[in-house]
């Protein structure tokens, strides 16, 4: 799974859980699976699975609501708990990268998840 490098070098995978792709920057300071910004999240067919606590880099906490969802991962279908984030942020978290060799080449300007 490749990704790319933004303008300021800030890693990115496109990952599509079922509602289209989404760029998600790769958060290895995040220990969960996906945030995702709630102007990109349709709720319709979710299923709730409550809320996450969470002590935010800033030193500020936030309440997430979460959502079951499944999709496909290097070939195998996946059941991650996504939480739901204020505006457009979206993070790809180390959940997600367990067991798997994360490539960042700054030089190349390349991402790449194998």
């Amino acid at each position: 799974m490749d990704g790319f490098l933004d303008e300021f070098s800030a890693a990115y995978l496109t990952v599509d859980f079922g509602q289209g792709p989404l760029d998600f920057l790769i958060d290895t300071g995040f220990n969960g699976a996906l945030v995702v910004g709630e102007e990109f999240f349709d709720p319709t067919n979710a299923v709730s699975a409550g809320i996450v606590h969470a002590d935010l880099a800033t030193e500020d906490q936030y309440a997430y609501p979460t959502v079951l969802v499944q999709f496909p991962w290097f070939g195998e279908i996946i059941e991650v708990r996504v939480m739901i984030g204020p505006g457009t942020t979206c993070l790809l978290g180390v959940a997600l990268l367990d067991e798997r060799r994360l490539e960042i080449d700054y030089v190349a300007r390349s991402v790449r998840v194998i």
